[in-house]
């Protein structure tokens, strides 16, 4: 099968390494992959997870900047005619560029995930009625990575037609700097027992790390130890410099890493604050690694963290995260279950084959 997967860039987020991770799979599965990014590859940031492509996945750029125009979707339309793929499948809000062929192509199968809750899916505010139409029309299939996220769908479009697909990933591995990484980690602890929590994404209001970095500082001041790694970048500017600026000692904001998984593999709990969210990767890579999930009870994420069970949930306040930290420290969920759960239900192999279906149903 000829697949053709597209998507804005492959910055730090996890809807791009989730769309990385999964023409990986879909290549090892003898498929013909290409990976089309939007934007321009001569801004690094553009381009950090095409790292972790294999060499069995096709790159291709459209060298576009920012900004929709019918000059920029007339270029994707004849590059994705020429390819005649059987599949294309759409990533976060690029569907506009998409939209004119679906109607003109029933040849190729167009697949349109959302990876958050419908609502903030959408794009501008018109955007969202032309969406109903080619969903409604089945020009193109959407796809929800939760629950809680085809709920939303349910109630932003008024329609019940999005299949449900849950995010699958690829279980981090160590690198060559595993070592050098677990004698950076261990110089933070003030006592070698301590427990090793792990924030890992960029600085973003939605995010919510002032309740992050406001909880683990109460935490300090009842002279809990810890150390606690954030892993991102934005905290060296605007506000969130002023977050790091308020953060107790036993707070390390590390910037973005290239190699997440070996401070995954060195940490004990992973730690998520967000306002709202899909199902994300970075929560996925951490219940492989064994990590017990401390987060807030929002979007795909109780999908995911059974309270007590597979993790901890909280309300979005200071004392609930902060209880649901003590709730950890005083019974952490066993490495092993955390795994095994992870490798039943969340691989990328089970998300790909989920897919595959998907791509030839027709």
């Amino acid at each position: 099968m000829k697949i053709i997967q597209l998507i804005y860039s492959l910055a730090s987020g996890g809807a791009e390494r989730f769309a990385v991770s999964l023409s990986n799979q879909l290549a090892e599965m003898g498929h013909e992959v290409t990976l089309c990014m939007l934007l321009s590859t001569t801004d690094i940031k553009n381009t950090f997870n095409a790292q972790y492509l294999k060499s069995s996945v096709k790159l291709y750029s459209f060298e576009f900047d920012r900004g929709f125009s019918y000059r920029k979707s007339n270029i994707v339309e004849r590059f994705i005619s020429e390819k005649a793929p059987d599949v294309v499948h759409c990533h976060l809000n690029v569907i506009p560029y998409i939209f004119r062929l679906s109607i003109r192509t029933r040849s190729i199968r167009f697949i349109h995930t959302l990876h958050s809750l419908a609502e903030n899916s959408s794009g501008k505010w018109w955007q969202r009625w032309i969406n109903y139409c080619f969903y409604r029309s089945a020009l193109i299939q959407p796809v929800v990575i939760s629950e809680q996220c085809r709920q939303s769908y349910v109630k932003f479009y008024a329609l019940d037609n999005a299949v449900c697909i849950e995010n699958g990933c690829e279980a981090p591995q160590h690198t060559p700097l595993f070592p050098s990484v677990q004698n950076e980690v261990n110089s933070y602890k003030a006592r070698k027992d301590e427990k090793v929590f792990i924030h890992v994404a960029r600085y973003h209001e939605l995010k919510n790390q002032i309740l992050l970095i406001d909880s683990f500082n109460q935490l300090a001041n009842e002279g809990v130890n810890f150390t606690l790694l954030v892993l991102g970048e934005g905290f060296d500017r605007g506000d969130g410099s002023h977050i790091r600026n308020k953060a107790c000692t036993k707070i390390h904001f590390l910037g973005l890493k290239s190699n997440v998984a070996d401070y995954l593999l060195c940490s004990d709990a992973f730690c998520l604050t967000s306002n709202y969210e899909g199902l994300p990767i970075s929560l996925l890579e951490a219940i492989s690694c064994g990590l017990t999930p401390i987060c807030t009870n929002v979007g795909g994420v109780p999908d995911v963290v059974r309270d007590e069970v597979y993790g901890y949930l909280s309300e979005s306040s200071v004392e609930s995260y902060v209880s649901a930290i003590y709730k950890f420290l005083s019974r952490e969920i066993d490495k092993k279950i955390l795994q095994q759960y992870f490798r039943h239900n969340y691989s990328i192999a089970s998300c790909a084959d989920k897919y595959v279906n998907l791509y030839i149903k027709r």
